[in-house]
């Protein structure tokens, strides 16, 4: 197993198969450190490595993050909302008219429902993002 190989494996003569690639002795060749690199017979030599350095990247400031999660709070409670309110006059035996019926009923009251979700929502960033003024 040790036994070096011939310099050059005797080509083939016409009628001869070529020998499956599991039963052919391997290649050997030496890399830049003098190690030997076995392949296959009519495999390419493996790809030399090349370490790439990214740039570093830079994320969302805080204050752009806070607000992002906040955002999508206050959609997230809206829909829930709306999904709630939908589900509400369905139940009752409502349809899409129903529905559209009874929003356009209570507008008055859904203007000022929204008017005080918007001042909490507010509120709430206030809490959430004190003032750096004081």
């Amino acid at each position: 197993m040790t036994q070096p190989l011939p310099d050059r494996l005797p080509d083939l003569t016409a009628g001869q198969q070529q020998v499956p690639a599991h039963h052919r002795p391997p290649n050997v060749i030496y890399d830049e450190h003098g190690r030997p690199v076995h392949f296959t017979i009519g495999q390419p030599m493996h790809p030399t490595q090349m370490v790439v350095q990214a740039p570093v990247q830079q994320g969302l400031s805080p204050d752009m993050q806070r607000l992002i999660i906040i955002t999508f709070l206050i959609l997230a409670v809206v829909v829930v909302c709306t999904a709630a309110v939908c589900a509400v006059v369905v139940l009752v035996g409502g349809t899409l008219m129903g529905i559209i019926g009874t929003v356009s009923a209570n507008l008055p009251m859904i203007g000022l429902s929204m008017a005080g979700v918007i001042l909490a929502a507010g509120w709430a960033a206030t809490k959430i993002r004190p003032d750096k003024g004081k």
